[in-house]
């Protein structure tokens, strides 16, 4: 049993000596193909921070702090969302709010329009000579037998 444990621990030791190795040369590479030197300095502290991480990385695991970060980040970028979330949705409201009062605004505008139309500010003796070509002539029902007249 003594001895399944020791190979877990080699085969764990040399993929993070591993993960260093191909790490660093990844880095060296892109340093030098970035052609700007000005971005170099800013590469090569975010490269060094995710070194430190990888060299880090086994003792987070042993002591349990590699859950507890995922579970920290997943927190705060869940956080994060939802305040985006709910940014975004009080400006939709706010949006529909206004157009709101500007179609009541606009039909407040065309009922007073109309109701000066009616008043006869323009147009009375119109609206008098249209309603008297409008005539309904009389309609007569009647149920059961007919009168007789």
């Amino acid at each position: 049993m003594a001895a399944g444990r020791e190979e877990g621990m080699k085969e764990l030791l040399y993929g993070w000596i591993r993960d260093i190795a191909f790490y660093t040369l990844l880095m060296e590479v892109v340093l030098h193909v970035l052609p700007e030197q000005g971005q170099r300095k800013y590469l090569q502290f975010f490269m060094g921070i995710v070194l430190i991480i990888l060299v880090i990385s086994p003792a987070l695991s042993a002591a349990g702090l590699d859950r507890k970060l995922d579970e920290t980040y997943v927190r705060q970028t869940y956080d994060q969302e939802l305040q985006e979330f709910w940014q975004r949705q009080q400006e939709i409201e706010e949006g529909y709010e206004r157009r709101l009062e500007e179609r009541v605004e606009e039909a407040a505008d065309e009922l007073e329009a109309l109701e000066e139309d009616q008043d006869g500010t323009g147009s009375g003796q119109e609206t008098e000579e249209s309603e008297n070509d409008m005539e309904i002539p009389e309609i007569r029902i009647e149920l059961g037998e007919p009168e007789e007249t």
